[in-house]
């Protein structure tokens, strides 16, 4: 969980999901929680990448839609992070409701500061499945930048020893993505925040592929079983792993 501590970038936050308890109660099928915390800093105007990672965004809400299972049991949350804030974009939505928010690019990188709301409000949702007896299965948190932390190592560190805690828990799958330059240092903090020490990155901008890739592995994990370990496809289409940290792989779905 968060620190008390007060955090260096205040975190705005919106009303939470509307999706109600009785809706919930009255679609039987397990969740599968997605937080995409997103790189906001001014960083991203450069080549476009903020535009392309939008268009990105909504190409896995579309897909999730159009898919009979993925559109009753996917709910999805996006974090931004960048200038002097984390903001909650919009909580969690199912993908007929969710629209994609108009992203403005502003200063800095507190990406550590996105990692805490963002586990915050994953939280408060397993209590709601929880309260009517949904089941879910494992969340997904992606974390997407294209620069380094502006924070300090204390707050990095802070923030990876709670996603590697939940990650060999097995109560949350993180997936961390670079869209910057591949020889730059991003590497170590989004390595950092890695549970298995892994930076996946994003060949020639290529957000449709990935966005693409991201909708199967979660339609794949909407079918499976519980208990079921989901073999996702290769990620050789759109990006190549770097390793930064070497820690155990925690890579499977389960439901709760």
């Amino acid at each position: 969980m968060a620190s008390s501590k007060k955090p260096k970038y205040p975190v705005e936050t919106p009303e939470e999901s509307k999706i109600s308890l009785t809706e919930l109660a009255n679609n039987p099928e397990s969740r599968t929680p997605i937080i995409v915390c997103v790189d906001c800093s001014y960083s991203m105007l450069q080549n476009g990448r903020l535009h392309k990672m939008m268009e990105g965004l909504e190409r896995f809400r579309r897909e999730l839609e159009n898919d009979p299972i993925a559109a009753d049991s996917v709910e999805l949350c996006i974090v931004s992070y960048g200038g002097t804030s984390a903001r909650v974009e919009c909580d969690f939505e199912s993908p007929d409701r969710l629209k994609i928010p108009e992203l403005h690019a502003d200063g800095e990188t507190p990406l550590a500061d996105a990692v805490f709301p963002a586990h915050t409000i994953l939280q408060r949702r397993l209590e709601r499945y929880n309260e009517v007896g949904v089941s879910h299965y494992r969340p997904w948190l992606v974390l997407i930048g294209d620069g380094d932390e502006s924070q300090s190592m204390r707050d990095l560190d802070k923030a990876a020893r709670l996603l590697k805690t939940e990650s060999d828990e097995k109560h949350l799958s993180v997936l961390c993505v670079s869209v910057g330059d591949a020889d730059k240092a991003e590497y170590t903090s989004l390595g950092k925040l890695s549970p298995d020490g892994q930076v996946q990155y994003l060949n020639d901008l290529r957000f449709m592929d990935f966005f693409g890739w991201l909708s199967r592995s979660i339609q794949k994990t909407s079918r499976s079983l519980s208990g079921e370990e989901v073999k996702y496809d290769p990620t050789a289409e759109w990006g190549e792993v770097k390793t930064v940290y070497k820690r155990r792989t925690v890579w499977n779905s389960r439901s709760v």
